[in-house]
């Protein structure tokens, strides 16, 4: 009896661990924001900014799961659309979506 009651809790701990959705690891992004190459649309509202910044990266198929914008630096002493505003966004994602977003100009922290 005892034995049919092991066989049976250990039958159901693997079908309850089987039916659970399977997690990927996390990682953080950062991306440099420039004066005005990057590809989504600026905004001066930082929320609305970090929206833009959401959007662009679903669209591309790059789930963010959190984004903050940090000042890390001063701006480039430049006026050029590639000179960088020494802004930063960091942005969490999965790990399986770090390669698409290197090839959108993120890096990983």
């Amino acid at each position: 009896m005892r034995t049919l009651v092991r066989i049976t809790l250990l039958s159901l701990l693997l079908v309850i661990g089987a039916s659970c959705k399977k997690r990927h690891a996390i990682v953080w992004i950062g991306y440099n924001e420039t004066r005005c190459a990057d590809k989504w649309e600026f905004n001066n509202n930082r929320e609305k900014l970090k929206q833009n910044v959401v959007a662009y990266c679903k669209s591309k198929g790059i789930a963010i799961y959190e984004i903050e914008i940090f000042i890390i630096g001063n701006a480039d002493a430049c006026f050029d659309c590639e000179c960088k505003t020494g802004r930063q966004f960091k942005c969490k994602i999965e790990n399986k979506d770090l390669e698409d977003a290197k090839t959108e100009g993120f890096f990983e922290l």
